[in-house]
């Protein structure tokens, strides 16, 4: 049977062959289906057991290929043994598409499901589990570094398959040809990662919550520590981690968000920052010009403040001047009076001539009762002047209004 390319409305069924597994097309245009129903599809690896989960119509170019050949039993003596080290997509997956091409390529459904397609389902599950027992018991025994998660048979029993996790590279030649002598069948090792093993496994994340690989997601995204930075969230392993190790799957979910507005933000802040700075520039400028304007008023009022001092000064002494004599000719005297003669008094005194010396013995009678008699006509006419001023300057500090009218100061008597 050739290939059949079809244009017109079809009936496509998105069925999965295991629980959390991915959900894969195939065309169902002659078979009444729903939602829920188990059918067997025609896999790239035979036929499949498999439960719908979505139906939709499509009008796009869809090639549909012809049902595959059954597959060859296994003899005990020539037992096929194949090995995969690396994940890959699921034994039932469809071929996987080319981007660009504007042509599908799906595969049939063949039948719903019976009673006798249901029992055979059953009884492979009960297979997997001794099967799972039995490689556990080989594993321990060779001491291999490996993990088994878990062990899936084909719909005819003619390929079992193990899952195994591990860090390193591991040699099973021999347990594979064990386990296919004992268990008479196709045997296939996939090595899988820690996030598939958290997949396959189950369990509760540190939200409470089922795990999102094991309950809807059926793709893992590359997810980065980038991604944390971008949600501004806490770098600590134990917050930021699944139960899986690795970072949480769902710090993917919010990144586009959280993408667009740290760039409408940055853009924001950008605008706000320039405006800070030029209200800064604003602020110090006018700082500046007050600083000025402050500088300028104050050394005007100094100025303003010394002239008006010296004309004060001025003032004084004209007035000073115009009244004669008073306080600053009694500070001179009393200043040179403090200082003792000057020097012009002085020589005066030496021109004088002196007395003759007369004989010590005389000296006392004659002097004494004259040095008395001339010393006090003199302090008695200081004494006289010195009352006179104190009398003219109490007098001037009274003023007109205290009674004492203006007075003419008098020359000083001796």
């Amino acid at each position: 049977m050739t290939e059949q390319t079809a244009e017109k409305t079809l009936k496509i069924a998105g069925v999965r062959f295991r629980e959390n597994w991915k959900v894969y097309d195939f065309e169902a245009t002659d078979i009444d289906v729903a939602v829920g129903d188990r059918v067997i599809v025609d896999s790239d690896r035979g036929p499949g057991f498999a439960h719908v989960v979505r139906i939709r119509r499509s009008r796009e170019n869809v090639t549909v290929l012809p049902p595959s050949a059954p597959a060859q039993p296994v003899l005990e003596q020539g037992l096929e043994v194949e090995v995969e080290e690396e994940e890959k997509q699921q034994a039932a997956a469809p071929p996987a598409r080319t981007q660009g091409q504007a042509t599908k390529t799906l595969r049939r459904i063949l039948r719903k499901a019976t009673d006798d397609d249901i029992a055979k389902e059953e009884k492979n599950r009960e297979r997997e589990k001794e099967a799972f027992s039995l490689a556990q018991d080989m594993i321990t025994e060779r001491e291999l570094p490996m993990k088994l998660i878990r062990v899936e048979y084909s719909f005819d029993a003619t390929r079992a398959t193990f899952f195994f996790f591990s860090e390193n590279r591991i040699d099973f030649r021999e347990l594979v040809k064990d386990l296919a002598y004992k268990l008479k069948s196709r045997i296939e090792m996939r090595q899988i990662g820690v996030r598939d093993v958290a997949r396959m496994i189950g369990g509760f994340g540190p939200c409470g919550r089922e795990l999102c690989c094991s309950s809807f997601l059926k793709n893992f995204e590359p997810v980065s520590i980038r991604m944390a930075k971008k949600q501004e969230m806490v770098l600590n392993p134990a917050k930021i981690s699944g139960v899986c190790g690795r970072l949480l799957c769902c710090l993917s979910y919010e990144y586009g968000m959280y993408d667009e507005i740290k760039k409408d933000l940055a853009d924001m802040r950008q605008t706000a920052d320039k405006e800070k700075k030029d209200e800064e520039e604003r602020r110090i400028a006018e700082e500046r010009r007050e600083a000025d304007e402050r500088r300028a008023a104050e050394e005007k009022r100094r100025l303003e403040d010394r002239r008006q001092q010296q004309e004060r000064r001025e003032k004084q002494k004209e007035a000073g001047g115009q009244k004669g004599g008073g306080r600053p000719e009694k500070k001179r005297d009393q200043q040179q009076e403090k200082r003792g003669p000057s020097a012009e008094q002085q020589r005066e005194r030496q021109r004088q001539p002196r007395p003759e010396r007369q004989p010590q013995e005389q000296r006392p009678q004659e002097q004494k009762p004259q040095q008395p008699q001339q010393q006090q006509p003199q302090q008695e006419g200081e004494k006289a002047a010195k009352k006179k001023r104190r009398r003219f300057w109490r007098r001037k500090k009274k003023g007109p209004q205290d009674g004492g009218g203006p007075q003419q100061p008098g020359p000083a008597t001796s």
